[in-house]
């Protein structure tokens, strides 16, 4: 089958109308469930509308847009990704996937080109995690992998999770009925930005994603005594902070100098009575780890949980450590790998295998399905940021590789 590609045109007109909701000149505020997420939502299903996709909401919230094929009863093809973004985000992560694969079926539509597979475009609900600290809300429904504390999560505003999918078309009493069985999809294919630098300073214009990490993630609470700034001594403070200053270092010397796994950080610090003149009584940290290997992940754990109550006596304060989420990681098999780059070569790009160092809605539903991504550069690898960017000739890109692995898929 000779090779198709995307109008270029369209797509990055859709990306950046897309963008313009939730902007702000901080960036993105796209937030899980927010007024922005909502409206952007409703953009997307009416573009998807336009397509001549069928679409219906899950009881977890996911949107899910249908293109009928000669077999009907031949299992979907997927596509997708998530349209929610951090706090002061950029307009291309998660977005690009979703716009992409929209934009895939419009030039099916535009060839006239009937798969034999059904195609799906899917729109993952809450992929970042940001409202309940509960990431790959939607995706981790739909592929049955919810835990206890997802049933019961309480965003930064105190409003329950039940509330929340409500609003946007869910349902948590039948949230169960999200999951879909493994067979009734063939492959599940997400586009997104590299989010790192490795394309962008390589010149290579697509990324045949290998594997995606795992990570652990912790709620640190660290309890000492407020007292007056002016009058305590040095050598009779139990300063909260101050504990929790020492913990941030050690979570860099656990990474950095014992290379217990890839990355670590310490990502969110709430002080009290936050106060110049008061002592910090209280701190809580939020704490991740991430790599490939899941076995690094847990030595990361082990080494924080030594070294904490270490921070604790040496400082005098009282320090736990709670797991929040421990996401595996995903391995992307040989077979789906050599679809993405022989999509790549037939369009003529350059294309190299790359891990991804963010966890993304693919690693979910590959529990389910044959998953695979492709990867385009993000400009000086920023991501997360204002100044995340893709030019609209490797958004294009990108997007023609979708598209032909999807035909490649389909002619098996």
């Amino acid at each position: 089958m000779p090779e198709l590609t995307v109008n270029s045109q369209r797509l990055n007109a859709t990306l950046e109308a897309l963008g313009r909701i939730g902007e702000t000149p901080e960036g993105m505020q796209r937030i899980a469930f927010s007024p922005a997420d909502v409206e952007g939502r409703h953009y997307v299903m009416e573009l998807m509308r336009q397509a001549g996709l069928s679409v219906r909401i899950d009881h977890a919230g996911n949107i899910i847009a249908r293109r009928g094929g000669r077999e009907e009863r031949a299992p979907a093809i997927a596509m997708g990704s998530h349209v929610d973004t951090v706090p002061n985000g950029g307009k291309y992560d998660g977005a690009l996937g979703v716009l992409g694969a929209i934009e895939a079926v419009r030039a099916l539509n535009d060839q006239g080109t009937v798969t034999r597979h059904p195609v799906e475009v899917l729109v993952f609900t809450n992929e970042e995690g940001t409202s309940f600290h509960r990431w790959l809300l939607g995706s981790r429904a739909m592929a049955g992998l919810w835990e206890p504390a997802d049933f019961n999560a309480v965003d930064s505003e105190g409003v329950g999770i039940a509330e929340r999918l409500k609003a946007i078309g869910g349902d948590l009493a039948q949230v169960g009925e999200a999951r879909r069985r493994r067979g009734e999809l063939h492959t599940y294919l997400e586009l997104h930005i590299e989010q790192g630098p490795v394309l962008y300073q390589s010149g290579i214009s697509i990324g045949v994603v290998s594997g995606i990490t795992g990570r652990v993630v912790f709620q640190v609470g660290i309890k000492g005594a407020a007292n007056h700034a002016g009058t305590t001594p040095m050598d009779a403070r139990q300063d909260a902070l101050l504990a929790a200053s020492r913990l941030t270092l050690a979570v860099n010397t656990i990474v950095t100098q014992e290379e217990t796994c890839r990355v670590g950080t310490v990502g969110t610090v709430v002080v009290k009575p936050n106060a110049v003149n008061v002592i910090p009584g209280e701190v809580e940290l939020g704490i991740e780890f991430r790599d490939i290997d899941m076995g690094r992940v847990g030595d990361a754990e082990r080494r924080l949980n030594e070294v904490a109550p270490e921070i604790a006596a040496a400082t005098g304060t009282e320090i736990e450590v709670r797991r929040l989420e421990l996401g595996q990681s995903c391995p992307i098999g040989n077979r789906i790998q050599g679809v993405v780059a022989e999509a790549a070569r037939r369009l003529r790009l350059s294309s190299r295998t790359v891990p991804s160092g963010a966890g993304h809605d693919a690693q979910a539903m590959a529990a389910i399905a044959e998953a695979g991504m492709v990867f385009v550069p993000s400009v000086a690898g920023i991501s997360h940021s204002p100044r995340e960017y893709t030019s609209p000739e490797d958004c294009t890109n990108g997007a023609s590789v979708l598209l032909n692995a999807l035909l490649i898929m389909d002619e098996e």
